[in-house]
C-alpha cells in the first residue's frame, strides 16, 4: 500500500490546489495543443463535453524530479510539467512528486501480480532498437505515467443549461468524466469516499454500471487498453464514468501507469495459440498522441483498441506507420504540426484560437 499519513497530505495539497483563484494562477498553467501537461477546464470524452477542472502532472522526459520542470532534457512526447509556484503552494511540488513515486511502486507491484495471474513470461519489443525486453522491466524502466489530479463542480454549479445540453446532446446526462476506457495499463483511481459518484460498467453490457464505494484511503485500480491489448483480451479494458454530486465539490486523483512512448505492445505470445492473436501491434505513443488530439479537438470517433483488432478496418495501423516514420517521441506533440500523419485526408483538425495559445476555458463557477 502507500502510506497513510503521505495519502492524507497529497489531499490536503490536491484541494489546496483547486482553491487558488482561476485569474491569474490557475490561468497561467493551461495545458495547449503543444503540451499536454497543466491545468484544463474544458475537456472532451467521445466528443462529450466532461464537466471537471484537472492539473496533468507526468514523469519527467529526464526522469529527474530534481532538474527544473521546464529543462530541455525533460522534453518528451507529452511535454513538460507546469507546477504552481512555491510561493503560491510552498509543499505542493514535492508532496506530489512523493505521491507519484509510491504510486509508481505501487503499480509495478500490482503489475507483478497480473502477470503470475496468467501465468506467464511476458515481454515486448521496444519501438527504437527492436530488441525485446521484459514487459515488466519495460514498465518499470521507461513508464510514461502521468498524475491527474481533478475537481469536479456539483450540478448546482453548472451554468448556462441550453450550452450544457447542446454540447451533450442529452437532457440531464451531465458527467464530471464521460464513459470511456484509459489508454494505458492500468490506473490507480484516489476517490473522495464522500461521493460513490464513480461507476464501472460491467463487460459485455452497455448499460449495466456497478457504482464504486470507496473506503477512505483506499484505492480502486482500472485495467487499461494496452492490458487488454497484450493478453489478447484476458485482461478487459475498464469502461468507467464520473457521475456530478448534486450539490458539492468532489476530488479525485488519477495514477495512470503507462507504457514507454517507444513501446509496441502486441498480444502475448504465451497468450495465444497457432492464428489466434486477436491484435496486430499497437504504439502506445501513436495511441496516446491520437487520444489526446481527439479529446483536445474533437476528431471524431475515439480511437481504441477496437482499431487494432486483426478484423478491423480501422486506419490507425497504417496511420501509425506514417506516424512512427516521422515523430520524435522526445518532443512534444504538437496536434497542428502532426496531423498530416494522424488523420485521414477527408478530416480536418481546425483548433480554436485560445486552444492553441493557451488551452481551453469552460463555464463552471
Amino acid at each position: 500500500g502507500v502510506c497513510t499519513s503521505l495519502i492524507e497530505e497529497f489531499q490536503r495539497q490536491h484541494i489546496s490546489f483547486f482553491k487558488l483563484p482561476h485569474f491569474p494562477l490557475k490561468s497561467l498553467l493551461y495545458r495547449f495543443a503543444g503540451n499536454a501537461r497543466g491545468y484544463l477546464d474544458h475537456d472532451f470524452t467521445k466528443q462529450r463535453r466532461d464537466w471537471k477542472e484537472c492539473l496533468d502532472i507526468g514523469i519527467p522526459g529526464s526522469r529527474d524530479w530534481n532538474l527544473k520542470d521546464d529543462d530541455i532534457r525533460n522534453s518528451c512526447l507529452d511535454g513538460f510539467n507546469r507546477f504552481p509556484t512555491e510561493i503560491e503552494l510552498p509543499e505542493f511540488r514535492s508532496t506530489v512528486i512523493k505521491y507519484f513515486q509510491a504510486l509508481e511502486d505501487l503499480s509495478h507491484r500490482i503489475s507483478v501480480l497480473m502477470v503470475k495471474g496468467l501465468g506467464v513470461e511476458m515481454s515486448v519489443s521496444d519501438g527504437i532498437d527492436g530488441t525485446e525486453k521484459s514487459l515488466l522491466s519495460m514498465l518499470k524502466e521507461e513508464h510514461s505515467s502521468y498524475l491527474r489530479l481533478a475537481r469536479y463542480p456539483p450540478r448546482s454549479e453548472i451554468v448556462d443549461e441550453e450550452q450544457v445540453e447542446a454540447e451533450n446532446d442529452e437532457k440531464s446526462e451531465h458527467y464530471g468524466t464521460n464513459a470511456h476506457s484509459d489508454v494505458g495499463w492500468l490506473t490507480i483511481f484516489l476517490d473522495d469516499p464522500t461521493c460513490f459518484t464513480q461507476q464501472v460498467r460491467m463487460p459485455g453490457s452497455e448499460d449495466d454500471w456497478i457504482t464504486v464505494k470507496p473506503a477512505p484511503q483506499s484505492f480502486t485500480i482500472l485495467t487499461g487498453d494496452m492490458v487488454n491489448l497484450w493478453s489478447n483480451k484476458k485482461y478487459a479494458s475498464a469502461c468507467y464514468r464520473m457521475l456530478l454530486d448534486p450539490n458539492k465539490h468532489q476530488h479525485s486523483a488519477l495514477y495512470f501507469y503507462n507504457p514507454g512512448y517507444n513501446t509496441i505492445v502486441s498480444p502475448c505470445m504465451e497468450l495465444t495459440e497457432a492464428d489466434t492473436s486477436e491484435f496486430v501491434p499497437c504504439s502506445y505513443g501513436y495511441y496516446r498522441a491520437v487520444r489526446y488530439a481527439e479529446d483536445l479537438a474533437q476528431l471524431g470517433r475515439e480511437i481504441s483498441v477496437l482499431d487494432y483488432e486483426v478484423k478491423s478496418d480501422s486506419k490507425h495501423p497504417e496511420k501509425q506507420e506514417r506516424f512512427l516514420k516521422n515523430a520524435d517521441m522526445n518532443e512534444p506533440f504538437n496536434v497542428q504540426n502532426y496531423r498530416k500523419w494522424i488523420q485521414s485526408k477527408k478530416e480536418d483538425i481546425v483548433l480554436p484560437l485560445t486552444t492553441l495559445k493557451t488551452g481551453l476555458r469552460g463555464v463552471i463557477k
